[in-house]
């Protein structure tokens, strides 16, 4: 589901977690000069995904584990 859908629902914790993933996504391709503008903004979805109770799953490590291990699987690609 877009970040668009998923913001359409009005769910803000479900919207944060969906530009969560976008921006780990995005920081993984981006150049480095852009990476910083990107761990920024990631930063400040993750800590609102905090407050609003998403804390579990919430962490800067456990993000770009998870993009580390999907591009493991998917060769390089994801």
């Amino acid at each position: 589901m877009s970040i668009a859908t998923t913001a359409a629902t009005g769910d803000e914790l479900a919207t944060l977690k969906a530009m969560r993933d976008k921006l780990a996504a995005d920081m993984d391709e981006a150049p480095p000069a852009v990476v910083a503008q990107i761990s920024g903004r990631l930063e400040a979805v993750l800590k609102r995904i905090t407050e609003l109770g998403g804390a579990q799953e919430a962490t800067l490590d456990d993000v770009l584990a998870e993009r580390r291990k999907l591009r493991a699987v998917n060769g390089g690609t994801a």
